[in-house]
């Protein structure tokens, strides 16, 4: 598991979703974060607040996305 679970809010808000595809995209970056934009950025400028909606991919969420249960 990513070492910066505890401190990221897109894992705080969306890993206990119920969507498949939630689950999937905690899983694929949330278990090393070696791909996660997020903790690229939390190891390059120290912890921050960055958006939940700020995906791992380096996006922002749609609307339809951040609506999936």
């Amino acid at each position: 598991m990513c070492k910066y679970v505890n401190n990221c809010s897109f894992f705080q808000e969306f890993s206990s979703r119920e969507s498949l595809l939630w689950k999937a995209m905690v899983k694929s970056y949330c278990d090393d974060g070696s791909t996660c934009v997020r903790h690229r950025r939390y190891e390059g400028e120290g912890i921050k607040d960055l958006p939940e909606t700020l995906m791992p991919s380096g996006k922002h969420a749609s609307k339809a996305f951040l609506a999936l249960p």
